[in-house]
């Protein structure tokens, strides 16, 4: 194998090959604008249950049983993505959730917080599933090194939707009221929905991929039975986990140290530094991939805040802490990729969809008790022990993928290494 080019050419390079995918730009944009309301509507829902309850805590139960019903229904609506054309699949889950997301604006205060949670719960479940389509759809188009760029700029992708969706609810608040921005955000889904799945189809990637493999068996018994497929989902949860404890990290520091707005600063610059990394990587890194020490590498960046944390070394300093976020940030998107390239082949073109489902299923329940258990360290030992707990969660997903055996060449005759 020739030796890679770099600098400018090989951004050059990177570029025309992302752009000559038939559908795949396109595929990726309406990706971003096809989860932008999932941020964005448990923002908007949250100030309006606040504002009927009173209470952000009971609040943050309403907007709770939203994501508890989105994350039951996603490896069915990941199966059926498997087995049905995406872009029939999106457009009436788009028409139901989003009709329903825009009903919940007009649940009446006086009802309580308790039908708001309950209708939240319902409408949860019809969620569009944009993120397993975006996924198993890129792995169905591209194969290789064009793969793992284009999961690279989508987890690049995720960093934006993470950032522009609260901001883009709390314009929408602002412009229209709390409510008026939950049914904005209702209509965003439907407008997201309806763009994916025309992408989808611009891109001759609508059918399920295994009728294109003509791997009928594959399709067959409970995706769960496959120890390699169980590895990647627990280790890509593993990985998610350790990341939403560094946010309650920063959230709870920030708050202690009396700057709670020093949280959502922090969480900026997290954001930014990853999607620097993403950028970077989708340009320039080619070639064979070693899964192990891409993930290693996120475990190392993470370790960077337990000196950043620690009064005696840093004094605490939130410059030190940023600084920590920016580096080690910068090492999430490839390690995301690599590892969403491995799901990809470790679940085969049969079952994508339900892998990727699962993923958002486990990653949501994960999440949720990963929150206690920072909270309960945090407590007793202070910042550096929930962030251990962190570190440790990133070198489990290392571990989970350490047996995994040498994944297959693709179609370009790449080999990523993930031993």
């Amino acid at each position: 194998m020739s030796a890679p080019t770099t600098g400018a050419p090989a951004a050059a390079n990177s570029l025309k090959e992302l752009a000559a995918a038939p559908g795949l730009l396109s595929l990726l944009g309406w990706s971003l604008v096809g989860r932008l309301h999932l941020s964005a509507t448990l923002v908007a829902l949250l100030v309006v249950a606040a504002d009927i309850t009173g209470s952000y805590a009971t609040a943050g139960l309403v907007s709770g049983a939203l994501v508890l019903g989105q994350g039951l229904t996603a490896p069915l609506r990941g199966r059926t993505v498997d087995r049905r054309p995406a872009a029939r699949v999106l457009m009436w889950t788009s028409v139901v959730y989003g009709a329903g997301v825009a009903a919940l604006a007009a649940v009446p205060a006086r009802a309580g917080w308790e039908p708001l949670a309950g209708a939240a719960f319902l409408v949860g479940l019809a969620c569009p599933p944009s993120t397993q389509v975006s996924r198993a759809k890129v792995a169905q188009l591209a194969q290789g090194g064009l793969r793992r760029r284009a999961f690279t700029l989508q987890a690049t992708v995720n960093e934006l939707v993470l950032v522009t969706g609260p901001g883009a609810a709390s314009l929408a608040i602002a412009g229209v009221g709390a409510r008026g921005a939950v049914a904005f955000c209702g209509a965003l889904a439907a407008v997201g929905g309806f763009g994916l799945a025309a992408a989808v189809r611009r891109a001759g990637v609508d059918a399920p991929a295994v009728t294109e493999a003509a791997d009928e068996g594959a399709s067959e018994g409970s995706l769960l039975r496959d120890p390699a497929v169980v590895r990647s989902v627990a280790a890509v949860t593993a990985l998610i986990s350790g990341f939403a404890i560094i946010d309650f990290v920063l959230v709870s520091w920030s708050h202690q140290r009396g700057s709670p707005a020093l949280g959502g600063v922090l969480t900026g610059v997290w954001a930014a530094g990853s999607a620097a990394g993403g950028l970077a990587a989708t340009l320039w890194l080619d070639g064979a991939v070693n899964l192990r020490r891409r993930l290693l590498l996120v475990a190392a960046g993470v370790a960077l805040l337990l000196p950043a944390l620690a009064t005696p070394l840093t004094g605490g300093s939130p410059w030190a802490v940023a600084a920590a976020l920016a580096v080690g940030g910068m090492a999430i998107p490839p390690a995301l990729a690599a590892l969403y390239d491995h799901v990809a082949d470790s679940a085969g073109p049969a079952r994508r969809g339900e892998a990727f489902g699962w993923i958002a299923t486990a990653t949501t329940a994960a999440s949720a008790a990963a929150n206690p258990l920072a909270g309960a360290a945090l407590d007793r030992w202070g910042p550096w022990a929930p962030v251990a707990v962190a570190v440790v969660a990133c070198c489990l997903a290392t571990g989970l993928v350490a047996g995994a055996r040498r994944m297959p060449a693709h179609a370009n005759g790449k080999v990523p290494a993930v031993s």
